[in-house]
């Protein structure tokens, strides 16, 4: 349930979470990315919790339980002009990113089944066999375990989709408990690697693993650090911390890289959604992150360092993304 419906009352009661009208009523007045995708996810949990017709050997997976994990996807789409696809065994080629869909959309619920895989109005059922240590549970039904459901995101969509997950995985374990909870997670992903060893698309799931770092602070962080390692860059460092000569924090950037004169160059990956509301640089207000960003630039500039600034777009177009490292005289 999404909205209340006048003419039937005695669906009211499914409703349990009042800030999903609230959300989508504001959503008639302002679009949000972040406001869409949590609007999505509520949908999505809510169906989750009140399907009625899980089997007994049933196991929910794939992006429902990526959801139920609070896993994110590469949900963002590239530019319309740009065709991401794979082929399957036969050669046809389909679109392989997963996305959650648009608020309002039809749900399906995703679950792994031992004996059978089909798909209908409701849930597409996946054949797998699932032993006991990737299965947790989830208000009584049995879910992918976190490693499990990031392994399969790869598995059956993309490694960009697998890295994601797994870098989210891995940031969560640190924030947690530090350096040792994401090596502890590196290894419990690895394991669910082995699990799936034989199946397909578990080449994919390897090399989103071998890419993660847990360092990206977003989707488009982790998709960044896939296109530049895309582009032949393997010494890329992150989230660096840069200090004047007198030892001064001028501020951390996303990535730090040498340019083939060896140059500094510092990648920063923008979204323009922390700079909702400030089109107009104001001088006089510090709060304001553009004027912020621009101080923090020049002083970087100084100091002697290139600076790189790259968008959503510059990150799905392969040629546009070369000419912009190019530029900075990166070598790709």
């Amino acid at each position: 349930m999404t909205r209340r419906c006048d003419h039937h009352e005695d669906f009211h009661v499914a409703i349990e979470d009042p800030s999903v009208l609230e959300l989508r009523s504001s959503l008639t007045q302002r679009k949000s990315v972040a406001g869409s995708e949590r609007l999505r996810r509520l949908e999505h949990l809510s169906v989750l919790d009140s399907y009625r017709f899980y089997r007994p050997d049933d196991v929910i997976g794939g992006t429902s339980a990526a959801i139920i994990h609070g896993i994110p996807l590469s949900h963002r789409l590239p530019p319309r002009r740009t065709k991401r696809t794979r082929a399957d065994a036969t050669g046809r080629e389909f679109d392989a990113r997963l996305s959650l869909g648009a608020p309002g959309a039809p749900v399906r619920v995703e679950v792994w089944n031992t004996r059978r895989a089909y798909t209908s109005r409701w849930v597409v059922r996946r054949q797998a066999a699932l032993d006991a240590t990737q299965r947790a549970r989830w208000q009584g039904v049995p879910v992918t375990s976190a490693p499990r459901t990031a392994i399969d995101l790869a598995r059956i969509g993309t490694a960009l989709d697998g890295l994601v997950a797994c870098d989210w995985l891995l940031a969560d374990a640190a924030g947690r408990r530090g350096h040792d909870g994401r090596l502890g997670m590196r290894d419990r992903l690895t394991e669910a690697i082995e699990e799936c060893s034989g199946l397909r698309g578990v080449s994919r799931a390897r090399a989103a693993l071998a890419s993660a770092t847990g360092l990206a602070e977003s989707v488009s962080e982790s998709l960044a650090l896939h296109r530049l390692k895309e582009h032949g860059l393997s010494d890329v460092r992150q989230q660096v911390v840069i200090r004047d000569s007198e030892n001064t924090a001028i501020g951390r950037v996303d990535f730090l890289v040498e340019a083939s004169d060896s140059t500094p160059v510092v990648i920063e990956v923008d979204g323009a959604v922390k700079y909702a509301g400030h089109h107009l640089v104001d001088a006089a207000v510090e709060d304001n992150p553009l004027f912020r960003e621009k101080k923090r630039e020049d002083a970087l500039r100084r100091m002697g360092y290139r600076v790189v600034r790259l968008v959503w777009a510059d990150l799905w177009d392969s040629s546009r993304l070369r000419t912009r490292l190019r530029e900075a005289h990166i070598a790709c």
